[in-house]
């Protein structure tokens, strides 16, 4: 069933991996039948993962610093000592909440294929964010989870500006109309 709503495979599993060190903790935002968790706690320090639906969790044993939580991730209060949130749901709408509570918790990463539905990407928690109105033009990636190409002047399109994508905040999926 878990396959039907996360048919991940080595595609998304590999990058996202490769994103941990032996020095995180990390926790596994919706980690469904624990295919990521498992694998995640074999290159971290700690893996917590969280999952709303019981009856996806199949049997152990599980790894010795692999804790589960069955519980709402958007209610659970994240424990400080977080260093990397892994949010692997490309159709998630929380992207903010999660970000947010993350960066409360202290983690200076996330790991998500949320914001663009599809590869993985790393988001750095801890950059600042520029203001949607400052962009110019090209891709850009908001804190509300939002993506897109803000369109501007011709001569501000380069092949720099179209390989890059810029994190914001305020963009016009989250301003106040």
């Amino acid at each position: 069933m878990e396959n039907v709503w996360a048919p991940y495979d080595e595609s998304i599993y590999g990058p996202a991996l490769n994103a941990l060190s032996a020095a995180d903790v990390v926790l596994d935002i919706g980690a469904g039948d624990l295919r990521f968790a498992k694998r995640a706690a074999v290159r971290a320090k700690h893996v917590i993962a969280l999952e709303q639906q019981a009856e996806l969790i199949g049997p152990g044993p599980w790894p010795a610093n692999l804790d589960i939580v069955i519980t709402d991730a958007l209610r659970w209060p994240f424990p400080n000592g977080i260093t990397v949130g892994v949010l692997l749901m490309r159709h998630c709408t929380h992207y903010r909440a999660y970000a947010e509570r993350l960066r409360a918790a202290g983690a200076t990463r996330l790991v998500t294929n949320a914001r663009w539905g599809m590869n993985v990407e790393v988001v750095d928690l801890a950059a600042p964010r520029r203001d949607f109105a400052e962009l110019r033009s090209g891709w850009y990636a908001c804190d509300c989870g939002a993506i897109g190409f803000a369109e501007g002047p011709v001569e501000t399109i380069t092949p720099e500006a179209l390989g890059t994508t810029v994190n914001v905040s305020a963009c016009p999926h989250c301003r106040p109309a």
